[in-house]
């Protein structure tokens, strides 16, 4: 909630500086916007429209994919100068061709300068980066122009491939790690599996084992009853025999008595 608090407020502070560029507002004087359109010109365009986008941006909570779109419009903002250098450097004769030939000299600096401030109008900042990149051929001048303009080109190709194929890359990585994740919950899975049955065959053996032991109790209990029993039997009949021999006796000592 904080974060998009802070891109409220930010977004309001970018349309106040449009507002006032169109009108009078508190607080800003016009001035500042003829010092801004004077140092990047046209290129006030694609900078504006990356400061709304980075707002944009700046909302995604995920740092990943924040950092992810954070970088695509850093390589956009970076494209739309490599385009523009390209096209008033064309515009000056230099092509793919002509650069292999082609020799700086001061009459090529001075319409450079001319074109990019007065016809073009890209303003000073531009200007002096498009101006210091052509100046390093004078610099070092075992390495000829040619290799500069092909190394612009160079660049501009590398930012696209890196905003059009860097998705793609994006997402064939999450294909591989949901892959992986997948592989690694069908193990942890199997794992569990395997000591749910293991548990399974403990608890079934301790069974087996536990209803072995209460048939042997019961066996040994009902043994014991047998016994028990045939004791008992066997005393109640020499019980028996000997109270049927003692009544045999009291019966002749009265008999006897009676006589």
């Amino acid at each position: 909630m904080k974060r998009i608090k802070y891109v409220y407020f930010y977004f309001l502070f970018l349309l106040y500086l449009i507002v006032g560029f169109f009108g009078d507002v508190p607080f800003i004087s016009k001035g500042i916007y003829e010092n801004l359109y004077n140092y990047m010109g046209l290129m006030l365009i694609p900078t504006l429209l990356f400061f709304v986008l980075y707002g944009f941006v700046f909302m995604i909570e995920n740092k990943k994919r924040r950092l992810f779109w954070e970088l695509r419009l850093y390589y956009l903002y970076a494209i739309s100068f490599v385009v523009v250098y390209i096209f008033i450097l064309s515009n000056l004769g230099i092509n793919l061709t002509s650069a292999l030939t082609f020799e700086i000299d001061a009459d090529f600096i001075r319409n450079l300068i001319n074109n990019c401030l007065f016809e073009y109008k890209i303003g000073y900042l531009p200007t002096y980066l498009l101006y210091e990149f052509v100046n390093l051929s004078l610099r070092f001048k075992q390495i000829p122009f040619h290799y500069f303009y092909y190394g612009l080109y160079g660049v501009g190709f590398f930012l696209f491939l890196l905003i059009i194929f860097g998705p793609l890359i994006r997402s064939m990585n999450r294909a591989k790690e949901k892959k992986r994740k997948e592989r690694e919950r069908i193990k942890a899975e199997s794992k569990i599996r395997e000591q749910i049955e293991i548990k399974k065959k403990l608890e079934k053996g301790e069974k087996v084992s536990t209803i072995k032991a209460e048939n042997r109790v019961e066996k040994k209990n009902s043994s014991s009853l047998k016994k028990m029993r045939k004791v008992q039997t066997g005393v109640g009949t020499r019980v028996g025999e000997e109270m049927e021999k003692s009544g045999m006796v009291l019966q002749k000592t009265v008999t006897l008595e009676d006589e």
